[in-house]
């Protein structure tokens, strides 16, 4: 797990230093930069809890030409590499019951460089077949987040089982 996750690290590094590269004057990050993390990562528990597979593909980072997709989705029983992949599973497990319920108040945001940060997040997550078979588990979700040139994307996701 531990090379995976340096794995994963390494990667969105490489991905943020691209991005960079195209995006034009550098940026330090500032407050604006915070909220509008946040606001990227609350846009995603929505489109999520909503089912709006469309609404959640758009917050994850694009694949720049020439470099590996960026996107991963990494927890005890999956591991998902690239968007499609991430897609694919979500189209699948929002025929079910599923809702992703971060405590807003407690998101954290933690600046790695001027276009990449972390996000930590006290999350409930309730997931099931259906609506009598889905269970509500408390996750601290650990997320990526990269600029890009159309502004703050999701990266990775590696939700840990807070029990």
């Amino acid at each position: 797990m531990k090379q995976h996750f340096s794995s994963l690290l390494c990667a969105v590094a490489i991905f943020a230093a691209g991005v960079t590269a195209h995006a034009g004057t550098p940026h330090q990050f500032d407050e604006q930069d915070r909220q509008d993390v946040k606001a990227v990562f609350l846009q995603q528990a929505a489109a999520a809890s909503a089912h709006d597979i469309a609404a959640f593909e758009r917050v994850f980072a694009p694949t720049p030409a020439g470099q590996p997709d960026p996107v991963t989705f990494i927890a005890r029983a999956y591991q998902f590499w690239g968007k499609t992949a991430l897609i694919e599973h979500f189209t699948g497990t929002f025929k079910g019951a599923w809702k992703f319920e971060p405590d807003a108040e407690r998101v954290k945001i933690i600046p790695l460089t001027p276009d990449t940060a972390e996000i930590y997040a006290p999350t409930q997550v309730t997931s099931g077949t259906s609506s009598e078979t889905a269970k509500t588990a408390p996750f601290l979700v650990y997320e990526v987040a990269v600029r890009t040139p159309e502004g703050w994307r999701i990266a990775a996701i590696v939700p840990v089982p807070a029990q």
